[in-house]
């Protein structure tokens, strides 16, 4: 087994013109870990994440994936190797039922992977794949939506979708910005024990961004601090939790007990 971790940035760094946003960032995921990006309102959370998926070129440093120097390679590419990705605002094709969402992110890995189902003449997807995308919305517990358009369902639900769609490309890591955002409390809860259940399931990696310490606390093993683009804390929940300058920047006292 490799002692490599499975995502690993250097020094990134990630300019807007003259103005740099990612100020020489390094972190390491390994196989099945969570780590959790925090940080205030404009502290460069959702530029390292497109920086690490491939939607941003850098400006320094080095991305490895499974111990391949990604630093140059296209989004694409990166998802075909194993990153799946989820949004703020959830992409799923909003004209589509939930079924055939999955079916289009299942028939996009077999094409990928050169995998053939049924005879290449056949228009309608074979029997095997529509299975396989029923056994996902079930997994996910949006099965009795299997019909509905994606423009039809809740937001919930759409955040639900868009998971079975990153996982439908059997993902190695799952980055997720913002997996919670705009839920209500118990729909949050859900996508959280959802998101348990695949790291114990399917051993899955996770590095998210998230506002709700809960879920922060409930989900991860690391937590990385980010302020004006740089790298102010790195470690454990607890060690993060405790530490005096998070609190101060980002958690404040109230929320430290609170969530303690």
């Amino acid at each position: 087994m490799s002692t490599e971790p499975l995502l690993k940035a250097t020094g990134l760094r990630v300019s807007y013109g003259s103005f740099e946003v990612i100020k020489g960032v390094d972190l390491s995921v390994r196989d099945g870990a969570a780590l959790a990006v925090i940080g205030p309102n404009g502290a460069g959370k959702s530029t390292l994440f497109k920086a690490l998926t491939g939607e941003i070129a850098t400006h320094g440093g080095k991305v490895m994936f499974r111990g391949r120097d990604v630093t140059q390679m296209p989004a694409h590419l990166r998802t075909a190797e194993g990153m799946g990705r989820t949004f703020q605002v959830s992409r799923v094709f909003q004209e589509l039922t939930a079924l055939s969402n999955v079916i289009v992110a299942l028939e996009s890995r077999m094409r990928c992977k050169g995998e053939r189902r049924g005879s290449w003449w056949r228009a309608a997807p074979a029997p095997s794949v529509v299975g396989e995308a029923e056994e996902l919305l079930a997994q996910l517990g949006i099965a009795h939506l299997r019909d509905e358009t994606a423009a039809a369902i809740s937001h919930g639900d759409r955040k639900r979708l868009e998971l079975a769609l990153a996982l439908a490309l059997e993902p190695k890591i799952l980055m997720l910005d913002e997996p919670t955002a705009g839920m209500a409390p118990a729909d949050r809860m859900k996508i959280v024990d959802l998101i348990l259940a695949i790291r114990r399931e399917k051993g899955v990696a996770v590095v998210m961004t998230e506002h709700d310490m809960d879920v922060i606390f409930m989900i991860s093993d690391q937590v990385l601090v980010l302020n004006y683009g740089e790298v102010i804390a790195s470690g454990s929940v607890e060690e993060v939790r405790s530490s005096p300058i998070v609190r101060e920047v980002y958690l404040g006292k109230d929320m430290y007990h609170a969530a303690g």
